[in-house]
């Protein structure tokens, strides 16, 4: 899989502190999306450790405090660090050093997006606040017109059990109401991430992309929609895919509801035979059917906005007043 962030080479003194000893080092290279440190002393993986990284030829020398998980260890040379904090202090001087270091013009600016979503305090917890505010408004939505419960008549679900419950989302991504909403809550997590597409399995996952390309609009972010076919076309182009396609292209999967994950990797498999590169699996709701744990073992990122368990103990609690 191909670097989220360019490595810039750099040879810079960098303290990092590890069991409460501070130790000096140097820094090998780095991204906006981590570093790489030289050092004889190594801290085990996924520990997170404070750092400070002094830059020379400024008067005084600028020191940036950050925070970072260990993700790799190569042994008698060093590790790479994943960004995790950057005091908002240091935050502008750390943005404008990698800026004006980049050996590309064409994707900094696409990469200094990324980083402002993953590393910014400010802008994470705002993300985080409007997703928070998001789900509330649309859980109501669901509750009231995409929840169904017949325990008399269960339901068939796309794994061929029988469920008392089931989830119709094409009646709130299908009404204009809620069409806002959830093009407003996929594209919190989305906007950041510095795709080139969003893709879907049809016809569920259609009015979703439809409503993500709509906020892109809104925010000026050039962005392709691609609608996935279960078959190839049997006329015309015969194509599998319909969009702007382009090669080496970045995308997002979304999709309504992932219940055993096999839709979800039936779209990955035909877009990864395109050469796309997957970044993420957004679902609305996950039935909690085994569908994560499926997707999450092929080595996809998966996430869902509602689980059923949540969505289940808000109907009951409603239910009980």
């Amino acid at each position: 899989m191909k670097r989220k962030f360019t490595r810039i080479p750099f040879s810079e003194t960098i303290e990092f502190f590890w069991q409460n000893v501070s130790y000096k080092a140097n820094l090998k290279d780095l991204s906006y999306g981590g570093l790489f440190i030289e050092s004889d002393v190594i801290p085990p993986k996924n520990e997170e450790i404070p750092i400070i990284l002094f830059i020379e030829g400024t008067l005084p020398p600028i020191k940036l405090f950050l925070k970072g998980k260990v993700v790799r260890i190569e042994p008698k040379k060093g590790f790479a660090i994943k960004y995790t904090y950057i005091s908002p202090e240091s935050f502008t001087h750390f943005k404008n050093f990698v800026y004006y270091n980049y050996p590309s013009e064409e994707s900094v600016e696409k990469e200094l997006h990324k980083f402002l979503g993953e590393a910014h305090p400010l802008i994470k917890d705002l993300r985080d606040l409007n997703i928070s505010i998001l789900k509330e408004e649309l859980l109501k939505y669901i509750l009231e017109r995409a929840f169904l419960y017949n325990p008399e008549k269960p339901f068939i679900l796309s794994s061929g059990k029988e469920s008392p419950y089931y989830f119709d989302c094409r009646k709130i991504t299908l009404y204009s109401l809620t069409f806002n909403l959830i093009g407003a809550l996929f594209w919190q997590k989305i906007k950041y991430l510095g795709v080139d597409g969003i893709a879907g399995m049809s016809i569920g996952a259609d009015p979703i992309v439809c409503s993500i390309l709509a906020k892109a609009y809104e925010d000026n972010i050039p962005l392709e929609g691609l609608l996935i076919r279960k078959e190839p076309k049997k006329y015309g182009t015969q194509k599998q895919i319909e969009g702007n396609i382009k090669k080496d292209m970045t995308i997002v999967i979304v999709e309504d509801v992932v219940t055993t994950g096999e839709s979800v990797l039936k779209a990955v498999e035909i877009g990864e035979k395109e050469g796309f590169e997957i970044i993420q699996i957004l679902a609305l709701i996950d039935r909690e059917e085994g569908g994560k744990e499926k997707i999450e073992a092929k080595g996809y990122k998966f996430e869902a906005f509602f689980t059923f368990s949540e969505i289940i103990e808000k109907y009951q609690r409603l239910s009980r007043k």
